[in-house]
């Protein structure tokens, strides 16, 4: 699959609640639709959520499968070291785990998510990713936090400096993707 949005036959799947929500069950994608169990509690409580979910169970197309141990450890570890872990909700992370499951599988995943904290992580450890309305991100993000008294820099979210007690701020280094 390229940036733009061409797929190709040999790709499967990773599923948000945002892909599933807009409609990405309903598209006719070759491959596979694999998306973790979490998913399916996300989209449950959402507007059609329980239509959703039948339709994935009813699916023999779309795969429930959780990641494994290792693969989370290695995302919430990464996303430690760009600030994403933040941003990142525990499902998040179990999709980016599976996707990481699935490449070390050679499985050749692409995770469709209109979210960008999911996209930013996996562009960072090379996992394809595309949005469903959107196409997708241009600018990679690693986030810290700066003293605004002394200037320390922490990877860990910190509302007060542990240096000199002075307010910590959100800031963010964008780098731009070559494509």
């Amino acid at each position: 699959m390229k940036e733009q949005g061409i797929i190709t036959q040999n790709e499967n799947f990773v599923l948000d609640a945002s892909a599933i929500y807009n409609g990405i069950l309903s598209q006719n994608l070759p491959g596979k639709k694999y998306l973790p169990q979490c998913t399916i509690y996300e989209i449950e409580g959402m507007l059609r959520g329980e239509a959703f979910k039948e339709e994935i169970i009813r699916s023999d197309k779309v795969i429930v499968r959780d990641p494994d141990d290792f693969s989370v450890n290695v995302i919430t570890e990464s996303a430690k070291k760009t600030g994403d872990i933040v941003e990142l909700s525990v499902c998040d992370i179990r999709i980016l785990a599976l996707a990481l499951d699935l490449k070390n599988n050679k499985e050749n995943p692409v995770i469709i998510s209109d979210d960008y904290d999911i996209q930013n992580l996996a562009k960072h450890l090379g996992l394809k990713c595309r949005g469903v309305h959107w196409k997708g991100i241009t600018k990679l993000y690693e986030y810290f936090w700066l003293c605004t008294g002394c200037g320390t820099k922490s990877k860990v979210r910190r509302d007060i400096c542990i240096e000199c007690g002075s307010p910590m701020k959100k800031k963010t280094l964008k780098k731009k993707i070559n494509k």
